[in-house]
């Protein structure tokens, strides 16, 4: 199981290892390499979050400096990715971009990622697979291979989400495309790309993920369900101005010295809607605030992560911004010393 964990983690890491300059989340989008994107959202399938991930301006220089950093495991990531190139032969710093779908399904997602920049063909991937001694079977679909892991992965989960992985499966597209993530997934991209379906992204979706800065490490937009409305409301009036937001769009960035930020806009229906919203996500805050407060040293660190979030609106939108300078995270990663003996 753990090597199966690990060879579907090593391509997914990857993805999400390249510090960019932290600036502000949304700003209106120019035009820049955009045709290349749009390219690559316009094979996904229907989906309610999609994402944008920009991998390949400062791989090479981040990688070395990785194995330094402690916080949150990033130094083995760092090991995990140079292991994975050592074992198959696939270069990630070879990647330029990938476009991540994924769809609700209840308070279950499942979707796909599609990374542009690797000539991976069926040999490399089943030499992938037998490193790890992972089990899988093939199948062709629309003229192309798919491989498809055969051993369960636990499907991760936050609260009531979950993400549905026990079909996990990659193929090649040509053109330095590769696919992963559910089969079913897979197939809808295979579909697309064959001409006999098209994608059905709203345009909404697409015009909000426009309107975040291009250059950010990742990108989002969201669309809410019906299903996590309707789960938000059923936590008490606490939550139930969650159920007017339309979509969360923004950034997560990573900064050169590893400073972390993350600023998102929730869109709601009306200035009185976001009014509400920001009132109770204020109100949540201070509650949580509240909670751990005291002045206990072991509580210390999340009131003052707490305090990182700041929330505001404006018109219909409700911002949620939080920063973690580097000093920080050392903070949190520090081992506590060692209690004296009397």
């Amino acid at each position: 199981m753990k090597k199966v964990l690990s060879l579907v983690l090593a391509l997914s890491l990857s993805l999400l290892s390249i510090p960019v300059q932290a600036q502000p989340a949304v700003s209106r989008a120019g035009s820049g390499a955009a045709a290349g994107v749009d390219e690559l959202l316009n094979m996904l399938p229907s989906s309610d979050l999609v994402a944008v991930v920009d991998i390949g301006r400062a791989f090479n220089d981040l990688l070395p400096r990785l194995s330094e950093i402690s916080v949150g495991g990033i130094d083995q990531m760092a090991k995990d990715i140079r292991e994975f190139t050592a074992k198959t032969g696939i270069d990630p710093s070879r990647i330029n971009k990938a476009v991540i779908g994924f769809k609700m399904n209840g308070l279950q997602g499942s979707g796909a990622i599609i990374i542009d920049g690797l000539d991976v063909d069926g040999k490399m991937i089943e030499s992938g697979m037998k490193s790890y001694k992972a089990e899988f079977k093939t199948m062709e679909y629309k003229g192309k291979q798919i491989y498809t892991l055969i051993s369960k992965v636990n499907s991760p989960a936050a609260g009531p989400l979950s993400v549905k992985t026990d079909e996990m499966a990659i193929a090649s597209l040509g053109e330095q495309k590769t696919v992963l993530g559910d089969i079913n997934a897979v197939k809808e991209v295979l579909d697309i790309q064959a001409g006999s379906a098209k994608t059905s992204i709203a345009p909404t979706m697409i015009s909000a993920l426009k309107e975040t800065r291009e250059n950010a490490l990742l990108r989002f937009a969201l669309n809410i369900p019906d299903d996590l409305r309707k789960e938000a409301t059923s936590q008490g009036d606490l939550f139930k101005s969650v159920s007017t937001i339309k979509y969360i769009l923004g950034t997560f960035d990573v900064a050169t010295d590893f400073s972390l930020a993350l600023d998102a806009v929730m869109r709601t229906t009306s200035q009185n809607d976001a009014v509400e919203l920001e009132t109770g996500l204020k109100g949540l805050v201070g509650l949580i605030k509240g909670f751990f407060g005291g002045g206990d040293p072991k509580t210390d660190i999340f009131g003052q992560l707490i305090d990182q979030i700041k929330i505001g609106s404006k018109l219909s939108d409700v911002s949620v911004s939080i920063a973690l300078p580097r000093s920080f995270m050392d903070q949190i990663s520090k081992k506590p010393e060692p209690a004296k003996k009397q």
